[in-house]
């Protein structure tokens, strides 16, 4: 009896860890698909997992130190520390920061990135003119492959190879591996055309999260149109895009009428914006339609 009690036990208790994991991973359902989808977009712009992470870490530690506050301005850093789970000391780093930047760092660029850098600046991969030399690949003096164990950390030099060839950044003429220089890209600032969406991002999460529990149906609104075919659905698209164009326009030239005093006058202590995105996805052939104030 003790023994099949004890067994009953540790069943119990495993059924019980089992039903706490279902409900975290089903709490965290949303945030994985939109760290999913996060990923998707950053990836090719050369945000790396320990990047993000950095970045992410910061920006926890500048969001708790806003609700942090002693009564004299200054930050509880010893609160933020039990918020975040991060050390005083790392927080004081963090705070002292003043501008976050994405510039790349050793540890926190692509492995292929890394090697580059090192193939066009390192001394020893450079001609006298200061041009990257051609590197032996292979036996025992593989230029490259000591390039890749300087710079790329403990990733494979076949693996780096292949994502270098991929991307058409080195060329493979027999034993040896030149860079090809003019397919480089040219240093980028920002994440390109993701910061035109950025803004109804933030917009969106700002609504979500200040209305606290409180019903946000007022305020975002969510349409989807459904197309037999990608001509009915274009024509869709079409028809939406002058439609919107006309409301918008015809929102901006009453409102302004309705005032006294014209609002380009006075000073705008106070804005209301009106966002409009429509997502197109030809695989379910569907188009959503959700606009934002």
């Amino acid at each position: 009896m003790p023994r099949n009690s004890e067994k009953a036990h540790r069943i119990s208790n495993h059924t019980r860890r089992q039903g706490r994991l279902r409900l975290t991973e089903g709490a965290h359902a949303d945030l994985r698909y939109l760290l999913d989808e996060l990923a998707i977009a950053l990836l090719p712009r050369g945000i790396t997992p320990n990047r993000f992470s950095s970045l992410a870490r910061d920006a926890f530690v500048r969001a708790a130190a806003r609700n942090s506050r002693l009564r004299n301005g200054k930050v509880n850093h010893s609160k933020v520390a039990a918020l975040t789970g991060i050390p005083r000391k790392e927080i004081k780093r963090i705070l002292d920061c003043t501008i976050a930047t994405l510039e790349p760092h050793r540890t926190t660029s692509m492995p292929s990135a890394r090697v580059m850098h090192g193939w066009l600046t390192d001394r020893r991969f450079l001609t006298q003119k200061g041009k990257p030399k051609s590197l032996a690949i292979g036996g025992a003096k593989s230029a490259f492959e000591r390039l890749v164990r300087e710079y790329g950390g403990d990733i494979s030099p076949r693996a780096v190879l292949e994502e270098l060839m991929h991307s058409r950044k080195v060329r493979r003429t027999g034993d040896r591996l030149r860079l090809q220089i003019s397919k480089l890209p040219l240093p980028k600032t920002g994440l390109g055309t993701l910061t035109r969406i950025i803004p109804t991002l933030v917009d969106g999460l700002r609504i979500a999260s200040r209305e606290h529990g409180k019903a946000i149906d007022s305020l975002l609104y969510r349409l989807k149109l459904h197309a037999p075919s990608t001509a009915e659905l274009a024509l869709i698209r079409e028809r939406c895009s002058s439609s919107i164009q006309s409301v918008l326009y015809g929102l901006n030239e009453s409102l302004e009428r309705q005032f006294t005093i014209p609002l380009r006058k006075r000073s705008a202590r106070h804005t209301l914006t009106i966002t409009v995105l429509l997502r197109q996805t030809e695989n379910e052939r569907s188009m959503t339609e959700s606009g934002s104030s």
